[in-house]
C-alpha cells in the first residue's frame, strides 16, 4: 500500500467517523420528548450543518476541498442560537 492509499484511508475513516456521529445525534434528537416539533428540525438542521462542516474541514486538510471556510460552522450556531 502506497503512502497515497494509506493518507486516503485516514480521510475516510475520519469522515465515517462523522457520518456516523451524525447518525447518533440524530437518533437522539428523535428521542427526546419536546413538544415543538420545529425544534427538532432546528436541532436536526444544526447536527447536520456541524457533520458537513467536519466534512469539509476533513477534505481541505487533505488538500482535496479549497471553500473550507473555518467560521462557517460559528456563523450557524449563532442562527442556530437566535432560535432559542
Amino acid at each position: 500500500m502506497t503512502d497515497y492509499e494509506k493518507k486516503e484511508d485516514k480521510v475516510l475513516e475520519k469522515i465515517v467517523v462523522t457520518v456516523e456521529k451524525l447518525d447518533t445525534d440524530l437518533e437522539k434528537i428523535d428521542t427526546l420528548d419536546e413538544d415543538v416539533d420545529k425544534k427538532h428540525e432546528m436541532k436536526k438542521w444544526f447536527a447536520e450543518k456541524k457533520a458537513i462542516h467536519e466534512i469539509k474541514k476533513i477534505l481541505h486538510e487533505a488538500k482535496k476541498y479549497e471553500k473550507y471556510d473555518d467560521k462557517e460552522l460559528e456563523k450557524a450556531g449563532e442562527y442556530f442560537n437566535s432560535f432559542e
